[in-house]
């Protein structure tokens, strides 16, 4: 079965929380790619940009969100990029790839549901971070996808991986 694109509107809450340090929250709007196979296949793709606090410069990340088989894969290509695999309950270990050199990577998913549709959808997770063996943070993703034009009725799934 060929994979149709959908042109989507998509919002992302990410929160990171750290021992004895505020919340770092990022929300953002976007317009990404939706491939939908079926109601429990699909492919999200997004670019993700961040301002460096420190300089002003602007990065720019690939996001593609990987969505089958009871588990959610992110991949993140540019400056800073890596891939991340989530399933409940699971330790996934990767690198971290940065202008500054690689480092070790690890999450555990405590939590990931999705509802994946044809013309909307949702993604939950939530994990722990670890960098170069210590935990980093505790984070939250919370993804809604809309497709950008009406029409045919949502064919609908839902998920929990």
């Amino acid at each position: 079965m060929e994979k149709k694109q959908t042109p989507v509107f998509i919002n992302l809450l990410a929160i990171a929380r750290y021992d004895q340090m505020p919340d770092y929250p990022i929300q953002f709007m976007t317009t990404g790619k939706l491939y939908y196979k079926n109601e429990t296949e699909a492919t999200l793709q997004y670019v993700e940009s961040q301002e460096d606090e420190e300089t002003g410069e602007i990065t720019k990340s690939d996001i593609s969100l990987f969505l089958s088989n009871g588990k959610v894969t992110m991949e993140r290509s540019g400056d800073f990029s890596n891939t991340m695999v989530f399933s409940r309950g699971k330790r996934f270990e990767g690198i971290y790839h940065t202008p500054y050199g690689e480092m070790d990577m690890a999450v555990f998913t405590r939590e990931a549901a999705c509802r994946i549709g044809n013309r909307d959808g949702s993604l939950h997770l939530k994990y722990q971070l670890q960098i170069q063996g210590n935990y980093a943070s505790t984070n939250e993703l919370h993804l809604e996808y809309h497709a950008e034009s009406a029409g045919d009725s949502a064919e609908e799934g839902e998920k929990r991986v």
